[in-house]
């Protein structure tokens, strides 16, 4: 018959095992929406972590020259909007991590103590197997035996208590190994947690570096207020020979393309001679570009950048001057700061309408894409011609940059007929 104090051992040793089970479901369970999330976190940290990269590159290339202030004052703002998203950024990730240390600890003593227990039973199961001569001499015990049916039934108790044995191994090693899986991790999160400590404090010294400087820059602009406001007298009246500009070649490319319907629809319903092919090119041409406005229509939030990289320095519409105060602007489109001599690219198949060049804005780009355009100003080397074809990510030009204070402003409109809209709703989300 079977011992009750050895049944007792192997019935606890099977619950060890499924503790052990039961231990790894609930770790994957309940660890991996933190590890998820914390993966987030690490990803907007080095997203971040790569526009400072850019703007501080920007700065160091910024102008120190009066006449520079302002550029400079704005993309210190970026560069300080930034490093306080980082800040934050890192202030959660080392909330996580630490969330993350406190779970694993648990698990670390809650397997530490499994490894306790189940080395116990298996020690006092193998005393009592020595004691009742099982593991001395198996042979023995089966010999000791009354009768057959009681040799028997100790014979299927040694297979089943071997069976034992070897589960019960197993299950020390597979928790030992847990334990260091765990450890390892555990370890590890610290030592990250070092480091991400050690980043949050290095941040904060450099934002407050930063406000520092955009305090001087302020006093500096206020000082040479005046010679601010002829500068901006000077800069509105190059945007509006610049909107000027724009809204010539695209009303006359929307004149054309309603007469261009006008005279297809009339066709439709005049009888056309036989042999007469132009009605129905015209309107093929018309239904191409149908087509083609629908297609733009529905890439509305997914057109890609027209440069790699950069930042809105002024937003679509009616908005405060930075520093000015009583001060309104006005932008017809949106002011992307990118890298020195950045690739300005298309951001959607088309035609080219026009190029034009304009003082203090160098060339402006014009793309039909049917009913909507896209305009590209303050480019240089420009590589297309009008009525060229263009397609999605080709290069038509570089960035020009401002000789006096360094700074490489994009400026990027997007019109439907002769509406404009704001190209913020329109570009894919940075």
């Amino acid at each position: 018959m079977k011992s009750p104090s050895t049944t007792s051992a192997s019935s606890k040793g099977w619950q060890g095992i499924m503790c052990g089970l039961m231990v790894w479901l609930l770790l994957g369970s309940a660890t991996s929406g933190l590890a998820q999330t914390r993966q987030e976190l690490e990803e907007r940290r080095k997203r971040l972590q790569r526009e400072i990269s850019m703007t501080t590159s920007m700065l160091e290339k910024t102008s120190r020259e009066k006449a520079a202030t302002l550029d400079r004052y704005t993309t210190l703002q970026k560069q300080i909007e930034r490093r306080e998203r980082l800040i934050q950024t890192l202030s959660a990730e080392i909330a996580a991590a630490e969330a993350a240390i406190v779970r694993n600890t648990a698990v670390v003593e809650s397997l530490t103590s499994d490894i306790v227990a189940l080395r116990a039973d298996y020690a006092r199961a193998l005393r009592q197997a020595y004691r009742r001569k099982m593991l001395t001499n198996p042979l023995l015990y089966l010999l000791s035996a009354d009768n057959l049916n009681q040799a028997f039934r100790r014979w299927l108790f040694l297979r089943k208590y071997d069976q034992y044995r070897k589960a019960q191994a197993e299950a020390i090693a597979q928790t030992q190994q847990a334990l260091q899986y765990r450890i390892a991790i555990l370890e590890k999160t610290r030592r990250q947690q070092s480091e991400l400590l050690a980043s949050l404090q290095q941040q904060r010294q450099t934002l407050g570096t930063e406000l520092e400087e955009k305090q001087q820059l302020l006093k500096a602009i206020k000082a040479n207020e005046e010679r601010l406001r002829a500068d901006l007298k000077r800069q509105q009246q190059n945007h509006e020979a610049l909107n000027a500009a724009i809204e010539r070649i695209i009303l006359e490319e929307v004149r054309k393309q309603a007469a261009k319907k006008e005279e297809v629809e009339t066709a439709s319903v005049v009888a056309v001679p036989s042999g007469s092919s132009a009605a129905v090119l015209e309107g093929e041409i018309v239904s191409k570009e149908d087509a083609v406005t629908t297609s733009f229509r529905q890439n509305r939030g997914r057109l890609p950048w027209p440069v790699q990289s950069g930042f809105v320095t002024r937003r679509f519409g009616r908005q405060k001057h930075p520093t000015l105060p009583q001060v309104e602007l006005d932008n017809k489109g949106i002011d992307i700061r990118t890298s020195e001599n950045a690739a300005v690219k298309v951001v959607y198949d088309g035609v080219i309408s026009g190029v034009q060049y304009v003082p203090g804005h160098e060339n402006t780009v014009i793309i039909q894409h049917g009913d909507f355009y896209t305009v590209y100003s303050n480019l240089v080397e420009v590589s297309v011609a009008k009525g060229g074809r263009v397609r999605t990510g080709q290069t038509i030009g570089r960035v020009g940059t401002n000789p006096l204070s360094n700074a490489s402003d994009l400026h990027f409109e997007v019109w439907h007929k002769n509406q404009r809209l704001n190209p913020s709703l329109w570009l894919k989300p940075q």
